[in-house]
């Protein structure tokens, strides 16, 4: 809130960003918006929309939040951060501000898209494409935002000034969550499905439809779920790639690789840019081993051991899970790994190593990462499907991820067996992509199961969590500046 007040205008909106967003979506913007002029022709409404954009690339916490910490993954104990251990977690968190501030930076600049770009004189088509792209990531943002926080305020246009902030409340989570609806269902009208190579990495129709499918998964709409789950399905625009471990380094972005059967095929449905020395993504280096054979924070496999799998993740891999030796690396390079910081620590996830592309530098690695991917959405189908009408018809979807992770199909499962199927399922096909602690919380188990891991190094966690640990506490400034009108959440009064 206070970051929207020192933004409002729009010239500093973009004024401000611009130059330091070196484009990953192809145009490079820079300060040439004037007061009074903008948006003023079609070049401007493009630099404005991938402005909207740079708000993924801006923090590696909310990255660290999806999953950290859940029965995937822990914090080393090198440093104790409040929002893994449960301890000293207050409205002053640095982390609970960074995450408040930065999605509502997001917004903002998407809310300067969608409500002035209409009025631009260009081509009517790029037009709409450019404003459902900026409603795609208003819609993310705010997703967020209504995941750690419960109700936000919703601020759907551009401030006229700081005064419009005066009062200001929490809407209710399922006042959030109407304009989030709203905005990706009009988004997916004018995406297209696919881009010019020139352009990966914008939100395509897809991105929007599974982007919703999430949000109804989220609210238990099992039906409204289902439905779009299966026009990604019957689109055969995506499908799952023979090599699990190809998915993951630089040599795979936006790049079609060859299924089970040879044809080449597509699994990303959204993913966030990186390039080195432009947008830096840090993640390397956060779920990178302290161990110093590996040769330093700059090395391949180095860092700061910030996500670190847990022996309860290891336990979840069946015999022969073909997923296990990237997801879980316990050595490298013919060096077992060990934490001089955090007892009985050592392995971490692989997913990040970019062997073939270029090395971390400065702490910033280059690799994409993925938001929404083809075996996300076949899980998420069979367990719609599942809880409409239990597994009968909900085997085939799972049946396809286990197939390629080299695992037996599943059969025979009543409904709650299933459901339990799929939750594993959902941990070892994608632990580490920014889901796990989402999945929890949106099953109403994310407390039990934290109290309910048996990783040593989940102690402190297990030990301090509070039911009301479901939600981050609202930043006090936020309440500060609105005269005390934002309530806080329950449990950090």
């Amino acid at each position: 809130m206070k970051k929207i007040l020192q933004i409002f205008i729009i010239t500093l909106v973009l004024g401000a960003v611009l130059s330091s967003c070196e484009d990953i979506l192809t145009e490079k913007p820079t300060s040439f918006l004037t007061p009074g002029t903008f948006p003023g022709s079609e070049k401007d409404a493009v630099a404005a929309t991938n402005a909207a954009y740079s708000r993924l690339y801006s923090t590696i916490i909310s990255f660290y939040y999806s999953f950290t910490p859940s029965d995937v993954a822990f914090q080393g104990q090198h440093n104790t951060r409040p929002v893994s251990y449960f301890v000293n977690l207050t409205s002053l968190n640095g982390d609970a501000v960074a995450m408040w501030r930065e999605n509502y930076e997001g917004i903002s600049r998407a809310n300067t898209v969608i409500d002035f770009v209409p009025e631009v004189d260009m081509d009517v088509d790029l037009r709409a494409r450019l404003v459902g792209e900026a409603k795609f990531l208003r819609a993310f943002y705010y997703f967020e935002l209504v995941r750690i926080y419960g109700g936000v305020p919703i601020l759907d246009q551009v401030l006229s000034g700081p005064d419009e902030l005066q009062g200001i409340q929490r809407n209710t989570v399922a006042e959030v969550y109407t304009l989030i609806k709203q905005d990706l269902t009009e988004a997916m009208a004018v995406l297209p499905t696919v881009y010019p190579p020139v352009e990966a990495g914008r939100a395509t129709k897809w991105a929007a439809a599974s982007l919703l499918s999430k949000v109804h998964m989220t609210n238990q709409e099992w039906n409204e779920a289902n439905e779009l789950l299966k026009q990604i399905i019957d689109s055969g625009d995506f499908g799952l790639v023979a090599n699990y471990e190809s998915l993951f380094g630089q040599q795979a972005e936006h790049q079609l690789m060859p299924d089970k059967d040879g044809n080449l095929v597509n699994e990303n449905i959204f993913d966030i840019q990186w390039e080195q020395d432009e947008r830096n993504d840090f993640i390397q280096s956060w779920v990178g081993s302290r161990d110093v054979e590996v040769g330093g924070v700059t090395a391949v496999g180095g860092g700061w051991e910030n996500m670190l799998p847990t022996q309860d993740f290891l336990a979840m891999f069946e015999p022969g899970d073909l997923r296990q030796d990237i997801s879980y690396l316990t050595e490298l390079d013919g060096n077992v790994l060990e934490s001089p910081r955090t007892p009985g620590a050592g392995p971490i996830t692989g997913k990040y190593l970019n062997k073939e592309g270029d090395a971390p530098k400065g702490n910033n690695g280059s690799q994409n990462t993925y938001v929404l991917r083809y075996a996300d959405i076949l899980l998420l189908r069979a367990e719609a499907e599942n809880e409409l009408n239990g597994p009968a018809n909900a085997y085939t979807f799972i049946n396809l991820v286990r197939e390629r992770a080299g695992l037996p199909g599943l059969a025979g499962l009543d409904q709650e067996a299933f459901r339990q199927a799929i939750r594993k399922e959902r941990a070892t096909e994608l632990s580490f992509e920014g889901h796990r602690k989402y999945d929890l919380l949106r099953w109403n188990i994310f407390v039990e199961t934290i109290r309910n891991t048996t990783d040593p190094n989940m102690q402190i966690p297990r030990d301090n969590i509070q039911d009301f640990h479901v939600l981050l506490p609202v930043p006090q400034r936020e309440i500060d500046i609105s005269n005390g009108s934002i309530v806080q959440n329950t449990g950090y009064e």
